[in-house]
């Protein structure tokens, strides 16, 4: 009996723990993976070098030791894959509405080089082990294989249990190829066919006359049977990934950490609040304050906010190109782990773009890696006063979800209305949401607190300069309870367009622009229609002998001077629906002096 039960624990041990350890690898620090897969490559030549060397020997240890070889030349596979180093040409999940056989081919891309590695890896050690008496490393090689195609398959088709949370963070995109359902046709299929492979497998080492065949083939008939287990493991209702969640300690941040989320519509003047918060923690003792790690979202492929932000004291990561919702979740929420193991922040801001889902980025922070590490949660939402009529008119359900989520609500550029006009909109936010506190800002200052809700956090006001392009107050509220929101799915859209209905359009200055040409283009759009209806217009551009950052937001123009940085691109970002694309570029092109030679 010890001659059967010896290999099958060795084999299930071995099995368990290369598994945890592969899935503990994947999920450190990005920065970590070149030096893990290195590591992997040269076990796998070592591997290679082991199954030929023991394909002459047909001793018991020569049958371990072929079996070892064979199983870490497969965990080569699995971190090339999970580290993304060897993936395939698709790296973002089906577009909306996609099914069938396109789906199908998607999903092929999504791993298409991962297959063609396997299948040369395959090749490779049939020719290494060719003719040899111990074909244990080959064979252990090509049951993982068929463990590992027949499951893939069927959490395509759809299977009770994905085990999602295994995925690393850069790979969610993957969560789309999978479908939760009770069963697919394909399951009966590859549980029969497993149990006959295992069944012929024992009744072999069972009859063979051999210690060596003895077993080899309990080794390989272990590993058929651990595929029936994990199939069945696909399709009932038991906690079954609980026996690899130690492999996730690696994936939780060390140390935890406060986040500060700074929302509001396109143009309401989140940018420069962020650029002033960032001011004051500069001037605090950081022994104090703690260190500040920002994130900035720009709806358009090319972000502009990102470079506003630098050089402010903090460190500044740029998440272009969405509204922090479906993938770009995934985005964020990587991205908050491996800022926190790579800085330590005390404190993270988080500037989302104009047309983000709160309520998805708040789930961000309900995800198991981050929940624990999330010490403090406070939303505040910048509201343009001059804009907030026709902007609550035209999308009532987007201003009511962010009113409803914030800690505070800051009315600003408080100054281009009435007092009429300012108590309306802080009647309308009361409204919304009775608990919030709400302020006002003129010219960049907190000019009154409009309501005495309780304050668990009190903040400091201090005095602003006056900047009309993107003029707010700063001020902290309450905890935010993000425990009772959870991430919504309620609309989808590519990058181009949210469902919101805004697009987004760009292009790079490659000369100096006139002064004069670009003001006037700027003045045009925020009065006419004859662009589009643009909601928000930001860029950055060289001026004369200098730089100057401009603006269109809630109406006005604006252009003020700019310090770049050291690899400054000049750039344009318009946002808002029904874009004439054309005239957009030709207007902007023409800002440019065509410098005589």
């Amino acid at each position: 009996m010890t001659a059967y039960v010896l290999p099958g624990l060795f084999a299930l041990f071995v099995w368990w723990f290369s598994t945890g350890a592969i899935i503990f690898l994947d999920n450190l620090p990005r920065k970590t993976f070149k030096y893990s897969m290195v590591g992997a490559t040269l076990v796998l030549l070592g591997c290679l070098w082991g199954i030929q060397t023991t394909s002459g020997m047909t001793s018991i240890s020569s049958a371990y030791w072929a079996f070892f070889f064979g199983l870490f030349a497969w965990g080569w596979q699995e971190i090339s894959f999970y580290m993304g180093f060897v993936t395939g040409p698709r790296t973002q999940s089906c577009p909306e509405g996609c099914s069938g056989w396109a789906h199908f081919g998607h999903a092929i891309q999504t791993s298409l080089w991962h297959e063609l590695a396997i299948i040369a890896s395959a090749c490779v050690i049939v020719a290494l082990t060719w003719g040899q008496p111990n074909q244990v490393g080959m064979w252990t090689f090509m049951v993982l294989w068929w463990m590992h195609q027949s499951a893939k398959l069927n959490v395509f088709l759809g299977v009770r249990n994905l085990n999602e949370e295994f995925l690393p963070e850069h790979l969610q995109f993957l969560k789309g190829f999978l479908k939760s359902k009770p069963m697919n046709l394909l399951f009966p299929f590859s549980i029969t066919i497993s149990m006959v492979i295992a069944t012929l497998l024992f009744e072999r080492a069972a009859q063979a006359h051999g210690a060596f065949t003895r077993t080899a083939d309990t080794f390989l008939g272990t590993m058929m049977a651990l595929a029936i287990l994990e199939h069945w493991f696909l399709v009932i209702p038991l906690p079954a990934g609980k026996l690899w969640q130690w492999g996730l300690a690696s994936r939780k941040p060390t140390k935890a950490f406060d986040v500060e989320i700074v929302a509001g519509f396109l143009g309401a003047g989140k940018t420069t609040f962020m650029r002033r918060r960032l001011a004051d923690l500069a001037m605090a003792d950081q022994s104090v304050s703690g260190k500040t790690v920002v994130l900035v979202n720009d709806f358009s492929s090319v972000g502009i906010d990102g470079s506003l932000l630098n050089g402010q004291g903090a460190d500044v990561v740029e998440l272009p190109n969405g509204c922090i919702c479906c993938s770009l979740r995934d985005d964020l929420s990587r991205q908050l782990e491996d800022t926190v193991a790579r800085w330590a922040p005390d404190r993270v801001l988080i500037e989302p773009s104009g047309v983000a889902d709160i309520a998805s980025l708040i789930g961000v922070m309900q995800r198991p890696a981050l929940q624990p590490f999330v010490r403090d949660l406070k939303v505040t939402t910048v509201i343009d006063a001059g804009a907030f009529l026709a902007d609550y008119a035209s999308l009532p359900a987007h201003f009511a979800a962010q009113a409803r989520l914030a800690s505070v609500l800051v009315v600003n550029k408080a100054d281009l209305v009435s007092n009429g006009e300012r108590e309306m909109v802080a009647e309308t936010l009361r409204r919304l949401n009775p608990a919030v506190t709400i302020m006002t800002a003129r010219y960049g200052m907190i000019e009154a607190e409009m309501t005495a809700a309780p304050v668990a956090h009190n903040a400091d006001h201090p005095a602003r300069e006056h900047e009309h392009d993107h003029e707010h107050g700063h001020g902290h509220g309450h905890d935010h309870d993000h425990n009772d929101h959870e991430p919504h799915d309620h609309h989808h859209h590519d990058h181009g367009q949210d469902a919101l209905g805004f697009s987004s359009w760009n292009m790079e200055f490659t000369e100096i622009c006139n002064a004069d040409a670009l003001q006037q283009i700027l003045k045009s759009i925020a009065a006419t229609k004859i662009y589009g209806s643009i909601a928000r217009v930001k860029g950055i551009a060289r001026v004369g002998g200098g730089w100057v950052h401009f603006d269109v937001a809630g109406g006005h123009a604006s252009m003020n001077a700019f310090a770049p940085g050291a690899d400054e691109q000049a750039r344009v970002v318009a946002i808002g629906h029904d874009l004439d694309e054309a005239a957009l570029q030709a207007g902007f092109t023409a800002c440019a002096l065509q410098l005589a030679a």
